[in-house]
């Protein structure tokens, strides 16, 4: 028992002295890799920092619960460098897949210039951390506030804008917390997010949501451009066409949305019988279960799924225009 304690207090002390050794070269990497401006870079200078990223990356990667811990402390003490903010964000979540770092992660989003990264990285991120059920209101309203946001999907292949974009956050994180995010966007936001929340918040089409975006246009709030693109969505979104569908069926694809393999359904886009015959028969008591299909169409980032959704969206401005 003696020995115990002495014995007990040298593996602390090593211990300790490991893990600092390891958050003091974690910093000395940091200092030779980070603080740059992506954009900024030559193409040789590119290289240059790709090794020495790589060589930071690696070595976390090698002590992953140490490295975690002392990324987490830079990333909280980080004031200036954007790009560290978020590679270090990309890197903690590779590094602890559990819920115990995403609030830091959250914090390095926050703080990261969305003009020095890629905007799929920071989408997908997003939105795996809503998956999770964390709060990333902050983060959608980031991403809405871009101009001339373009945001390519290489697994697709397709090139998302910030209000696509922004349907995949918003829908994630469910219709109420949605409709929050966006008003105070409107309320509160740049110009930018402004107009994008306004687009936003008419195609969720709620009633609170409708309601204000009436009083903004009735007091003279928005902008004409603002204006014009959501009459121009209230005309392309509700459907005049008739369909030849009976109801009992059109409610048992809404159930089956996104797909039912065993029935041959895939969804609502591209059915346009369909399509027709749900704005047909469909009344106002059913607005909720279109809502809830709408909700369950996006199961990821796609361009089929962006296709279900206004679908399905379209379905719900032609029944509430009945």
């Amino acid at each position: 028992m003696k020995k115990f304690f002495p014995t007990l207090f040298l593996t602390l002390l090593i211990g300790l002295g490991y893990s600092q050794s390891i958050c003091d070269s974690i910093k000395l990497k940091k200092d030779i890799a980070y603080g740059f401006a992506p954009n900024e870079l030559s193409d040789s200078l590119k290289n240059l920092k790709s090794q020495e990223l790589d060589n930071f990356w690696n070595f976390a990667k090698k002590n992953k619960e140490e490295s975690a811990l002392c990324i987490k402390k830079l990333i909280e003490n980080e004031k200036n460098d954007s790009y560290f903010c978020f590679d270090a964000s990309s890197l903690l979540l590779s590094l602890d897949t559990s819920k115990l770092y995403h609030s830091t992660i959250i914090s390095a989003l926050n703080k990261t210039n969305l003009e020095d990264i890629q905007l799929s990285s920071f989408l997908k991120i997003s939105y795996y951390l809503a998956y999770k059920g964390q709060n990333i209101n902050e983060l959608t309203t980031k991403l809405i506030s871009i101009p001339n946001a373009r945001i390519y999907l290489s697994d697709h292949f397709i090139t998302l804008n910030a209000i696509d974009a922004g349907i995949f956050l918003l829908n994630i994180m469910g219709e109420k917390n949605a409709e929050e995010t966006l008003i105070l966007a409107i309320k509160n936001g740049n110009p930018v997010a402004k107009h994008n929340a306004a687009v936003l918040l008419n195609v969720l089409s709620t009633n609170n949501g409708d309601s204000l975006i009436r009083e903004k246009i009735s007091s003279g709030s928005l902008p004409d451009s603002t204006i014009n693109r959501l009459n121009k969505d209230n005309e392309s979104l509700t459907i005049k066409k008739k369909g030849t569908i009976k109801r009992n069926r059109v409610l048992e694809a809404m159930k089956d949305v996104p797909y039912n393999f065993e029935k041959e359904f895939f969804g609502f886009s591209g059915n346009e019988d369909l399509i027709n015959s749900a704005c047909k028969v469909l009344t106002k008591d059913d607005l909720k279960i279109v809502r809830d299909a709408r909700t369950r169409s996006i199961t990821g980032l796609s361009d089929e799924a962006l296709h279900e959704y206004f679908t399905l969206t379209a379905i719900i401005f032609t029944i509430k225009a009945k």
